[in-house]
């Protein structure tokens, strides 16, 4: 189970059901009024999601950080079923992004990656089943509510990973500062995107499975950004040559 206390993610959880026909399994537990509650509740009726009336101590309780109301859900709800990589690969689109996750172990960064991804249209997010941030309300809160809609994949390995990666054709960067310019490398249509630990980077095995590796070229005082903006400036760059189809741009 999963606990949202937080407006956006609960509103953006409860539409990504709607839109997919299929209620999350859980309950919302409510104890506050206002706009937001008022407007959480509209959605979770429409989705067939009863809600319940409880006393601000039982929230208190429960989870100590709340506005007023909780969601528990299982992690999977709002998607059709959880993501996976075979799944992904066994018809990928002809101009494919994928962005691999090498220990990233921050849930603030795992979310604002998720956000990225969502304005980017990224295809699918991989991360390993280890030593990684999990999908925690502190992630879906820093994603503003995009957990809800990007695919994310967890695999034991993610050498092995990028091997299948490449046997269906994608090509495979990792990203670091000692790598070609983004601005002038080449990007594939089916392209993969590793991003490091936030203190090691990407790991030695995972770098010598790839085909290049990108840098973003630095122009100020600093030496380096962080992951999550390293993120968002590399899937920027793979969308303005490969614009994702039927996305109208909001």
């Amino acid at each position: 189970m999963r606990s949202l206390t937080g407006f956006h993610a609960i509103e953006e959880l409860l539409r990504s059901a709607l839109s997919s026909g299929r209620p999350p399994r859980g309950r919302l537990r409510v104890s506050g009024s206002g706009p937001r509650i008022k407007e959480i509740l509209e959605l979770a009726a429409k989705v067939g999601l009863a809600a319940e009336r409880v006393s601000k101590a039982e929230l208190d309780r429960a989870a100590p950080e709340h506005r007023g109301v909780l969601l528990e859900a299982e992690a999977e709800s709002g998607q059709e079923a959880p993501a996976s990589l075979e799944g992904y690969l066994a018809g990928p689109p002809e101009a494919g992004l994928v962005i691999l996750l090498d220990h990233i172990e921050d849930p603030q960064n795992l979310g604002a990656i998720l956000r990225s991804a969502d304005a980017f249209a990224a295809d699918l997010v991989v991360a390993p089943t280890r030593r990684s941030a999990p999908l925690s309300e502190a992630a879906v809160k820093a994603s503003a509510g995009a957990a809800a809609y990007v695919p994310l994949a967890l695999v034991p390995n993610l050498a092995e990973a990028l091997r299948r990666l490449e046997a269906a054709g994608f090509w495979r960067y990792a990203a670091d500062m000692a790598g070609e310019d983004v601005g002038s490398a080449e990007l594939p249509a089916r392209c993969a995107i590793v991003l490091g630990n936030e203190g090691s980077g990407v790991s030695r095995l995972v770098k010598a499975g790839c085909d290049g590796i990108l840098s973003i070229p630095m122009a100020g005082h600093v030496d380096s950004l962080n992951v999550s903006a390293s993120a968002a400036i590399l899937m920027h760059e793979y969308r303005r040559r490969w614009p994702a189809g039927g996305r109208t741009p909001r």
